[in-house]
This record gives structure tokens, C-alpha cells and sequence, in this order.
């Protein structure tokens, strides 16, 4: 082992985390195989900083700073706390000037135990975890209330506990598991016979709280609520264990409060000490609200806009929620991500791009009408057959990310999609993850599986709710002949223009594949390319960014393996052209077909793979050199896309600046595009260009602003519907 001198303060909180706590964490296997790897000494330094270090163990590479494990990252796609973390966790513990052995010796501290009958206090110096549980998958993402790094053996871990802030520790828990916690406290006082004792009790860095009916929590110094440990006994499968941690360890909190007479503060409890609305604010006066928010940030200018500025937007989005608007305010919230964005000064962010997001938030609150002036069109319905066609994670440029599931309705012979995201910077327990649950309470990976029907599924303007109350029923394996059938109804779907408020116009195709042909890489696009031969003959070429590592490297096992690729589905994107491989069907040994989802399948484990795969990569990295670089050819827009972008381009100009005047350029041009929507018949074009060509101010430029949008999007997707020759097929994955 290298580099264990000068270690910072931040390492004292892994004194905390003994084997047992380790073993609780991961499992006992994974300890015993960490220390050897730190006994032969494969763990090396990379960096030393003052909140942290980097480290290589067994050529993956380790971050840790002061939060402990839950803070952990490792470059290997194993989630959870891998044998990796393990190793780095014991390093930084050995590392520390004061072992945490030598707090196992110490005088174990009984506190107290408050149970309905009795008080019982009891020492824990034998605390043992169960280990046989896999690591929790949300650790390394929930937000950490706790107070700061601890010291070692000399820590106060109760202390800290007494010191914590309730609403951030229910801001990590989350809000359904503070209700049901709140509920479970609240009958246990209202009915005393239920339950015994609750034991609470300190064993050096560490509190250790256990109740009737409960696994053992473990509080560590320093860690906070991410870093508690639960041994999870009673946990009824692996998808509830991120949730049912979160309850145990906020329900631990709570008993130890009031083991020190100290009530724990629920929401209700808080809410009902706050003074009430008198009111819900009208639809009315959110749409007017919003509207002159939106209005007041063009008059400042987007290029000049700071953090600040957004206050009124974002008040706005907060009168929103009172009012009981969700799709204002997720339009809200969607434009203050790239808003802020921009402000922030974000290359991937552009003043188009927040231009376009205000003119259909100020258009939508203008045109909505009031909640009962329509009849409601959520409805709960059964689809008793799906069959999966793949997923997809994405990332906005404003931060908000999220995950879009691709199904066949084979009872209704379309597609469908569910989506389920978090703007930024909101809940870091929600990330990109193969085995979390993310929607329906279920992982990607177990409704990749195969068909299954859906009971209880709420849809919502023809698209289906991500929530956890449907039953997912499975009922088979994936076929090759069930996803010819989707091939052939896909390939007779007409492209169409589904240009809603918050959507964007995609449509799915499944393409049975003939023969996978060579791998290479387009060095200037800074793309993996895949060849493939579809059935009919015609060349497809899946692309893959190379900036994303690990789709890279599951394109690139399932390229190298040998399971054979039957098929592969595709969304295309009808208003940019481009597409995306969200799914690749390969054949199973035991028969069958697997579903490989690559922004978010795990690749197979390096040490594993074949001569055949070690060949292969070789052949990628010398391909850098010499790669092949795909010429698209240019194509003059048609008549009314060049119209819409000349729309655009002026009222983004005037936007973006502030001023409210024309430039003789810009002029000239807005007026050649008069001209050609006289000529093309489009009043409502020559109307958009009219309102940014006279007297431009805020409504003006937002109203031209959609409608040049709106019919840029319908000229593009007019265009994308005509067949592709076979050269010109590409599909990014």
C-alpha cells in the first residue's frame, strides 16, 4: 500500500466503519477479497487533496472525501459499494491516525433504551451486521444533513444525532417516507401496548439503535443520514431495499430523540405551526403571473441575465404549485433549468434554446384553459400485453435528467413510451441506473425481460404516468417472431408531427438485423460506428458517443461477444433527423432473446472478456488514426423552414440583447421572408414575421417565436418522413 502518509481530517469518518460495518454495507466476501487487495498492496495514491483523495485499485479508479462510503465513486459499472469502495474504505480506515481498532478496545457507553413499558440499557460491544444483504444502490446518492466529518474514535456520533436539521433529513428521505413514517410513529403512540423496548446505545464512533419489528441501525460519525447502515433482515425483495433503508434509518432518528426527550418534528406537526393559505390562487392569476415573469426576463435580456433575475420566474413557479398547476409547473421548472443555465454561462445551453422553452411556457399559460372547462383526461386502464423495445437516459443541456422506456402495445398495435425524470439539481438519489427502481417501483432491467402486462396504469394525454401503483404481471420471454411482427408494423408507421406542449416528436421502428458488420471510429465526430445489414438489405450504421464510456463499452461487448444480434430499435427524432439506438436484441444461450440497453445496460466485467474482445479494442484504438468519417450531404432548407429560421434568428437577436430595433439586415432579410410567405400562401407565417418585423416587444417576440418553431418543427418532420436512402441511414446509440 503507497501512499498512506499526510492523510487529510477528511478521512476520520471511516474510522467508524468497522468490518462488520463494511460487511453490512457490501458483504462479507467482498471485505475478505478488499483486504487482500489492500494487503498486496494494489491500492495507489493518484491524488491527495484537502477534502479527499483518488485512488487506483486493481486499475479502477476510486474517489473518496468526507462523507464516507455513501460519498464513494468508482469508475467500475458494478453499483453499490463494489469490492473496490470496500478496499478504498479500508485504506483510508488504516490510513487515519488513529485506527479505528483502537476503538473496538474501548469502554463501551451504554446510553438508553425507551420501550412502551420499560427503559433498558444495554452495551453494544458485540454489534454484529448481517451481511448477507447486497449494498444499498441509493447510499452513494442521497443528500447528507449530517453535521461534518467526525474524529475517529473520539467522536460524539450521538451528539451529531441531537444536532441534525429534521427538514434536511426529510429532504433525503423523501417525502412518501417521511408520511409513512410519521403515520407508523404516530399509531405506535396512540396504541402503547404495540411493540417492546427500543435500545439505543453508543460503541465508540458509532450509535446502534434496535426495535421490535426492526432491523438494527447503525448511526457512523461524521456520515450523516446517507452513511447509517441497516441490516437488512427483512427486506422482501431487492427493489424495496433503497426505500425500506430510508425508513428504517429516519424511524432510528426518531427513537433516539426521544430516548433524550426530544420529539421529532414531522411535517404535519411544522405545517400546522405555519400560518395557513387563506386562499388558492385562480387559474387566472397564475397564467398572469407566469406570463408577466416570462415577459419581464426577455425585457432584461438573455445574455444578460444572472441568477437574480429569475427570482420573480421562479416565484411564479412556486404560485404554480399552489394553484394546484402541475403542467405549469413543469414547464416552469423546465425553463429555469436552462435559464439558469445560461446564466451560469453553459456552453451546452443557447439563447435559442431558452427563447423557444419561454414562448411555449407563455404561450401554454395563455391559451390553458381553466381546470373545469374540460373534462379531465386522466384515466387508469389495463394493457394486458407490452413487449419492451428499449430505453434510453438522456441529460438536458439545463441539468434535468431522466429515463424514457419504449414499449409495443401489441392489443393496440402502437407504440407507447413512459418517462420519468428530475429537473436539476433535484433528488440525487434519482441517476442513471441498470437495477434501480425508476419506474412503476420496477428497474429498466426487469422490464427489459420481457412482455408483461400492466394493471392499473394511469394515462395522461395519451402518454403513461411513471408511478408506483401499477402491477407489472410478466408473461414470457422475448421472441424473434414476436419482434418481426413489431418490425412489420412499425415500418408501416407513418411519421407523425407530435409537436405538444413538453414534447418532442420521435417515432420507434424496430429493424431486424441480417449480418453486424465491422466496428469503426469517426475520429471527427468523435464516434464509435457499428455497420449492421438489415433484412431487407439496406445498411444501418449505430453510432455511439465516445465521451460516454460506458455505452461505448456495451456497444462494444455486444459488437465482440458471441450472442448474435436478431434485431434493433430505433427512435428517430422527426424534428432533428437524427436517431438513437435505444435497443439491441441478442440471442440468448439457454434460447430466447435479451434486451441490451446501451446508455444504461452494464458492460461485461473487462476480466472476462475474450481474445476475440482484446482483439477488437485493440482494432478500435488504431482505427483513431485512420477512421472513417461519415460526409453528410448539405441540403438547402425548403422555403418554410427558411422562413421559420429567419423568425427565429431575429426574434433570438432581439432577446438576447434586449433592444427592441432592427438592424438593416435583419431588415432586409425579414422582409425576403415576407415575400416568400406571401408567395407560399402562409398568412400565418407572414403574420409571425410581421410581428418581430414591427414594434417587437416581449408578447410579440414570444408569440413569433412559437409559431416559427412550431413551423419549423412541422416542415422538418414533412421532411424526415420521406424514406431515407440506405447510404444515408445512420442511428445513434
Amino acid at each position: 500500500m503507497s501512499g498512506t502518509t499526510g492523510i487529510g481530517p477528511w478521512a476520520a469518518v471511516y474510522a467508524g466503519y468497522d468490518d462488520a460495518a463494511l460487511a453490512t454495507l457490501a458483504n462479507p466476501g467482498l471485505v475478505r477479497r478488499a483486504r487482500k487487495d489492500v494487503a498486496a498492496g494494489k491500492v495507489e495514491v493518484l491524488e491527495q487533496r484537502a477534502d479527499g483523495a483518488v485512488l487506483s485499485i486493481g486499475g479502477a479508479r476510486v474517489e473518496l472525501d468526507a462523507r464516507g462510503p455513501a460519498g464513494a465513486r468508482c469508475a467500475c459499472p458494478t453499483p453499490g459499494a463494489c469490492q473496490h469502495v470496500v478496499a478504498a474504505c479500508l485504506w483510508a480506515r488504516e490510513a487515519t491516525a488513529e485506527p479505528v481498532a483502537d476503538a473496538a478496545t474501548e469502554h463501551v457507553e451504554p446510553v438508553a433504551a425507551v420501550g412502551d413499558d420499560a427503559v433498558v440499557v444495554r452495551p453494544t460491544a458485540d454489534t454484529h451486521a448481517d451481511a448477507d444483504a447486497d449494498a444499498d444502490a441509493d447510499a452513494d446518492a442521497d443528500p447528507d444533513p449530517g453535521p461534518g466529518p467526525g474524529t475517529g474514535p473520539g467522536a460524539d456520533p450521538l451528539g451529531e444525532i441531537l444536532a441534525l436539521d429534521p427538514l434536511a433529513v426529510h429532504r433525503a428521505a423523501g417525502a412518501a417516507v417521511v408520511r409513512a413514517v410519521a403515520r407508523e410513529m404516530r399509531q405506535r403512540a396512540e396504541t402503547p401496548t404495540r411493540g417492546g423496548s427500543t435500545e439505543v446505545a453508543v460503541d465508540g464512533p458509532r450509535v446502534v439503535v434496535s426495535w421490535p419489528d426492526a432491523p438494527r441501525v447503525t448511526y457512523v460519525a461524521g456520515a450523516g443520514f446517507a452513511g447509517m447502515l441497516v441490516e437488512r433482515t427483512g427486506v422482501a425483495s431487492p427493489t424495496a431495499r433503497a426505500t425500506d433503508d430510508r425508513r428504517w434509518r429516519l424511524e432510528a432518528l426518531a427513537w433516539v430523540w426521544g430516548a433524550h426527550d426530544r420529539a421529532w418534528p414531522w411535517p404535519e406537526e411544522t405545517a400546522a405551526a405555519a400560518p395557513r393559505a387563506t386562499g388558492v390562487p385562480d387559474a387566472r392569476t397564475v397564467a398572469d403571473e407566469v406570463a408577466r415573469a416570462v415577459e419581464r426576463v426577455l425585457d432584461v435580456g438573455l445574455s444578460h441575465l444572472g441568477r437574480d433575475d429569475l427570482e420573480e420566474l421562479r416565484g411564479a413557479g412556486v404560485l404554480a404549485r399552489l394553484g394546484r398547476r402541475p403542467a405549469v409547473q413543469r414547464l416552469v421548472t423546465s425553463a429555469l433549468g436552462r435559464l439558469e443555465a445560461l446564466a451560469d454561462r453553459r456552453d451546452a445551453v443557447d439563447e435559442e434554446e431558452c427563447l423557444l422553452a419561454l414562448a411555449e411556457l407563455w404561450a401554454f399559460v395563455r391559451a390553458e384553459p381553466a381546470p373545469d372547462a374540460a373534462a379531465p383526461d386522466e384515466r387508469v386502464t389495463d394493457l394486458p400485453h407490452l413487449v419492451p423495445l428499449g430505453a434510453r437516459w438522456w441529460v438536458a443541456a439545463s441539468g434535468a435528467r431522466g429515463v424514457t422506456v419504449h414499449l409495443w402495445d401489441v392489443v393496440e398495435g402502437r407504440t407507447r413510451a413512459v418517462t420519468t425524470g428530475r429537473p436539476p439539481g433535484a433528488d440525487p438519489t434519482f441517476r442513471r441506473s441498470w437495477d434501480l427502481p425508476l419506474v412503476w417501483g420496477r428497474s429498466v432491467e426487469a422490464l427489459c425481460r420481457g412482455p408483461f402486462a400492466l394493471r392499473g396504469a394511469t394515462e395522461r394525454a395519451g402518454a403513461l404516468r411513471p408511478g408506483e401503483g401499477p402491477v407489472v404481471e410478466p408473461l414470457g420471454t422475448l421472441t424473434a417472431d414476436a419482434l418481426r411482427d413489431v418490425a412489420e408494423r412499425t415500418a408501416e408507421t407513418k411519421a407523425r408531427a407530435e409537436v405538444g406542449f413538453g414534447r418532442r416528436p420521435a417515432v420507434v421502428r424496430v429493424v431486424m438485423v441480417r449480418d453486424a458488420g465491422p466496428v469503426g471510429v469517426d475520429e471527427v465526430a468523435q464516434e464509435i460506428t457499428w455497420t449492421l445489414v438489415a433484412a431487407d438489405g439496406t445498411p444501418t450504421v449505430v453510432r455511439v458517443d465516445a465521451a460516454d464510456e460506458a455505452a461505448c463499452d456495451t456497444l462494444l461487448g455486444v459488437a465482440a461477444g458471441s450472442r448474435r444480434l436478431v434485431a434493433v430499435a430505433v427512435e428517430h427524432d422527426l424534428e432533428s433527423g437524427g436517431s438513437e439506438a435505444v435497443g439491441l436484441f441478442v440471442e440468448r444461450p439457454g434460447g430466447g432473446l435479451g434486451l441490451v440497453v446501451p446508455t444504461l445496460t452494464p458492460a461485461y466485467d473487462h476480466r472476462t472478456w475474450s481474445t476475440a474482445w482484446t482483439r477488437l479494442r485493440a482494432r478500435v484504438r488504431a482505427l483513431r488514426g485512420r477512421a472513417t468519417t461519415h460526409v453528410h450531404e448539405v441540403v438547402a432548407p425548403p422555403p418554410v423552414e427558411d422562413v421559420c429560421a429567419t423568425v427565429l434568428d431575429a426574434a433570438v437577436a432581439l432577446a438576447a440583447t434586449g433592444r427592441r430595433h432592427l438592424s438593416p439586415h435583419q431588415g432586409a432579410a425579414l422582409a425576403r421572408a415576407a415575400r416568400t410567405a406571401d408567395d407560399l400562401g402562409a398568412p400565418t407565417l407572414a403574420g409571425a414575421v410581421a410581428l418581430v418585423a414591427h414594434e417587437p416587444d416581449a408578447p410579440r417576440l414570444l408569440r413569433a417565436a412559437l409559431v416559427a418553431s412550431r413551423g419549423r418543427a412541422l416542415a422538418r418532420v414533412v421532411g424526415s418522413s420521406r424514406e431515407l436512402r440506405p447510404d444515408q441511414r445512420a442511428v445513434r446509440a
